[in-house]
């Protein structure tokens, strides 16, 4: 490398205002070739594990482009997505672009600039206009200067235009660029961003219905007109086909709380989070929580075959649609009395087997009392406790405010920390096990993901019948994870093994450790008390034979398949444009 002029980071102070431009700009240079290297080495691994040997599990769901980008997902710190994205385009340097990657690794170009040039040759399918493009691109682009993103896209379109103009990127202007997105670094806690883009007449229509419903409601509500809209949207997923009305004037004919559905919502909250959400002004909303918690009590009760007496407070579980597959069991929230708000909405199953209920939205949270107050309710100074706050299963810390918002209509039941038990007959968990997994859980356990519990597959980390189904077996997975740990284990796989806190140990297939704990260790600690140790020494081993690869599900077309066929309909869109534009006038 060539950093070792390059001033550290205790040198800085002495130096001057064009020094310190001339080391930003120096380190900036030493970025580019570190993630130049880092790509080639991406791009290695990939061809190792991609290659021949590889040929027959190219149908698998989780192929091999998938395992190996899992492999480094858990390596780099990163998202399967960005893992793989960051894989293909270091293959797409190293195979389509050498003169280019020759500049990055020298650190001449940055990653942005490498993105845009990877992305926008990608339709070129002729390997000697590919490389009479990479040629050019290779002289060019280090004279180019600050250029802003729309003048280096144009930059490199005009090089591939002359090249191959079949392969110039025209596909963010079709239809094959409709997407929805939800979520947005700058999203403030309890808040979504939520991003679509769709065909014309398809937002025509939904603007028309959100428009509806915002103004179903009478003169008096409160909420502005942008707020209705927003509520308008959410009543579409809940398939409400009115706005009820929040004027709470007597005998409005827009009043009215959210209607039953087919959804059940579970919420998990310490008696203080629910109190703070429950409207103050009913008085009978106290009872009614006392009513509720009670009959679970009994419930839950009924279930173990034991009294209703227990005598633990706290928050509380419900059953939720069960998965079609045994591994997946239904959804249900757990708490102990130190833990506040957790909320769970299931559909009914989703539509690929196994995976639990699609519409879930579930809170849990965590009673911590501030260092700073005195911690003896009722002593002189001291301050009413603070309710925790919720936690929303896919959005993280959600304030109590927000709580009270999904409450309406929603059935209060209590969960408990199993405590040092026996393991349960069968294969599927109870659903106060499935409950206390998730909860324990909040997310997928593969070092990096975060796919909230409540969508994800309950895995017996020892597979039954050879490991028992008990907490200190269970943990979370989602369906990708599930499956590649079922099927890419065995010696030269992934191997796990689960401390009875929760704590699951992952090793690679190069043999490097990955430790993850789980979501409520920071949040809820009670929840990951042990729950018993269920081998004197090192759990089994379970069988890792081929004879379980037909098991795994396969893909209608190979990755490879899909993106010969994606390109072919991209450049078709360019054959078709070129056609019209050069179709002789009509007289």
């Amino acid at each position: 490398m060539f950093d070792d002029a390059l001033p550290e980071i205790p040198a800085l102070g002495e130096l001057s205002a064009r020094e310190l431009v001339d080391a930003a700009r120096g380190w900036a240079r030493a970025e580019n070739a570190a993630s130049a290297r880092k790509l080639a080495v991406m791009a290695e691994l990939f061809a190792r594990r991609t290659g021949l040997a590889a040929e027959d599990r190219e149908d698998w769901w989780v192929d091999p482009d998938a395992a190996v980008a899992a492999e480094l997902a858990a390596a780099l710190d990163l998202t399967q997505g960005l893992a793989l994205a960051q894989t293909h385009r270091g293959v797409a340097l190293r195979d389509r672009l050498p003169k280019v990657a020759a500049l990055f690794e020298a650190g001449l170009i940055n990653d942005i600039l490498v993105r845009a040039i990877v992305w926008r040759t990608y339709l070129i399918d002729d390997a000697t206009a590919m490389a009479a493009v990479d040629a050019e691109l290779a002289e060019v682009i280090t004279g180019w200067g600050p250029l802003s993103a729309p003048k280096v896209e144009r930059a490199i379109d005009a090089i591939v235009d002359r090249h191959d103009p079949g392969a110039l990127r025209r596909s963010r202007e079709s239809g094959s660029s409709r997407t929805v997105e939800f979520g947005a670094p700058k999203d403030v806690p309890g808040i979504t961003s939520l991003y679509a883009r769709m065909n014309a007449a398809d937002a025509a229509a939904m603007r028309a219905r959100v428009e509806d419903l915002a103004h179903s409601v009478c003169e008096a509500d409160p909420r502005s007109l942008d707020e209705r809209r927003n509520d308008a949207f959410a009543a579409l997923g809940l398939e409400m086909d009115s706005l009820p009305c929040q004027c709470g004037t007597e005998g409005c004919e827009a009043a009215g709380r959210r209607p039953a559905r087919d959804t059940t919502i579970y919420v998990i909250a310490e008696r203080a989070a629910i109190a703070e959400a429950v409207d103050a002004s009913d008085p009978d909303s106290t009872h009614r929580l006392d009513d509720a918690a009670q009959r679970d009590r009994e419930e839950g009760a009924r279930d173990r075959g034991e009294s209703a007496e227990t005598g633990v407070t706290g928050a509380a579980e419900a059953d939720g649609a069960g998965a079609s597959e045994p591994d997946v069991a239904e959804s249900a929230g757990s708490v102990e009395s130190d833990v506040t708000g957790a909320a769970e909405a299931d559909g009914a199953g989703a539509s690929e087997p196994g995976v639990t209920g699609a519409a879930e939205a579930d809170r849990a949270g965590t009673s911590e009392p501030d260092a700073a107050e005195p911690d003896v309710p009722g002593a002189p100074g001291c301050k009413a406790p603070k309710a925790p706050p919720a936690f929303i299963f896919g959005a993280g810390v959600t304030p109590n405010w927000l709580l009270a918002q999904v409450m309406d209509g929603a059935r209060f039941r209590e969960v408990f920390h199993p405590g040092i038990t026996d393991p349960e007959p069968g294969y599927t968990p109870s659903a106060a096990t499935a409950a206390f997994v998730r909860c324990r859980d909040l997310t997928c356990r593969f070092p990096g993901c975060d796919r909230p519990a409540s969508l994800a597959d309950i895995d017996h980390t020892v597979p039954h019948p050879l490991g028992p189904t008990h907490p200190s077996n269970l943990k979370c997975l989602c369906r990708f994870h599930h499956l590649l740990k079922t099927f890419w284990n065995g010696p030269t796989g992934w191997r796990d093994r689960q401390l009875p806190d929760g704590t699951v140990i992952w090793t690679s297939p190069t043999g490097h450790v990955y430790t993850t704990k789980p979501g409520s260790a920071l949040l809820f600690p009670s929840l990951c008390r042990p729950t018993g140790e269920l081998w004197p020494g090192d759990p089994p081993e379970p069988d890792s034979s081929d004879a379980r690869d037909a098991l795994m599900p396969r893909r209608r077309q190979t990755r490879a398949q899909n993106r010969i066929r994606a390109i072919a309909a991209e450049r078709k869109l360019n054959e078709d444009r070129a056609a019209e534009h050069n179709k002789p006038p009509p007289f």
